[in-house]
């Protein structure tokens, strides 16, 4: 979900752009600060938007408010509008249900694994929901040299997350950043409607007030994880409009579907 968080802010942007946006994201040893890999990538201008992974083979595109995924090491692609991520978000719902319903069907002790097992990776649907806050801790810090004041999500009651959160207005770029992330946290929240703890987690991710230029997780306590992500560059740049186009070669197919 961090690199997510991460592309959320440029993510649906709709206002047009002079100039074009990159921001590059790494996942790093805190300590050493070097490197996991390559790093994440989001361009954007006049709206459009393509983000690529350095861990992935996939690539999104959005244009006019569709997505895009492409598959670079298959050259094929797939496109998700409103219809469909409402479609998808739906699909989700039913095998949720449907996975509901069949587990109760089994013998009480194998059903008391299952649940525990799976609670945490699906709570809300296995177990209880998660409960999420979000607060301010006071503490200022500059990261890549981005002012920014830092955030602590907790997660039922436990430190969770730690996001070192920048002004929008202190970010590159004159389009409207904050409505941007804001839009797709609305797009994550739809296609994962039928994950009941997913609608929370948004929830509380909205209310930030400003981007995260790092993100780092706990370990169930007050000790942080060895890795963190950052921002690491957020500049303007001219962006030629095939970079937002569907390379030549690749081949339209359908979208994955959930077994029901």
């Amino acid at each position: 979900m961090n690199r997510l968080v991460l592309i959320a802010a440029a993510l649906l942007a709709t206002a047009p752009v002079l100039a074009g946006v990159r921001v590059e994201s790494t996942a790093r040893d805190i300590q050493t600060q070097v490197a996991d890999g390559g790093p994440d990538v989001v361009l954007i201008q006049d709206g459009m938007l393509k983000s690529t992974h350095a861990q992935s083979t996939e690539t999104t595109l959005v244009k006019q408010g569709v997505f895009y995924l492409l598959d670079d090491k298959a050259k094929t692609w797939y496109a998700l509008d409103e219809a469909a991520v409402k479609q998808a978000a739906a699909d989700t719902a039913v095998v949720m249900k449907k996975m509901q319903e069949e587990v109760k069907k089994w013998p009480a002790e194998q059903r008391a694994t299952y649940e525990k097992a799976m609670g945490a990776h699906m709570p809300g649907v296995f177990g209880k929901k998660n409960k999420y806050s979000l607060s301010v801790t006071g503490r200022n810090e500059t990261v890549e040299g981005r002012a920014c004041s830092v955030w602590l999500l907790v997660k039922n009651g436990t430190p969770y997350e730690e996001y070192c959160v920048a002004p929008f207005s202190s970010l590159p770029g004159k389009e409207d950043f904050e409505k941007a992330f804001h839009d797709l946290w609305d797009a994550f929240d739809a296609v994962t409607m039928g994950l009941a703890n997913a609608s929370d987690y948004v929830d509380v991710r909205q209310s930030i007030k400003g981007y995260p230029v790092r993100i780092r997780s706990l370990d169930g306590g007050e000790q942080l994880r060895a890795r963190e992500v950052v921002v690491t560059k957020w500049v303007e740049e001219s962006l030629p409009a095939s970079t937002f186009e569907i390379p030549a070669g690749y081949k339209e197919t359908v979208r994955p579907q959930m077994e029901q």
